[in-house]
């Protein structure tokens, strides 16, 4: 699914610019996600890009844009050592502590 964004960044002037992303086409991201799965020896089918992105854009919306990163390595470090919880209730847990602070 290909789905059209429109970003916003600072230019050298200090005013706000609107710049036309390429879409972003998940489907073409497969064989990738694949790739770098079975590298670790992980199915790839417990890789879901739009949730890593859910997280990502919360927190960098909340926090700053390093931080999203940080808290989808969060978020998959509490997946892995917690594997009995609700991976929606660690997702939500890490984006409302992001709000918090």
């Amino acid at each position: 699914m290909a789905i059209g964004v429109t970003g916003c960044y600072m230019g050298l002037t200090g005013m706000m610019k609107s710049v036309e992303r390429k879409p972003v086409d998940e489907e073409a991201w497969q064989p990738w996600v694949n790739t770098v799965a079975a590298s670790v020896g992980m199915d790839p089918t417990a890789v879901s890009i739009p949730e890593i992105h859910s997280v990502t854009s919360a927190v960098s919306s909340a926090r700053t844009r390093p931080m999203g990163p940080v808290a989808a390595y969060i978020w998959g470090l509490a997946r892995g050592l917690q594997p009995d919880a609700d991976p929606e209730e660690l997702r939500r847990a890490i984006i409302d502590a992001a709000e918090q602070q």
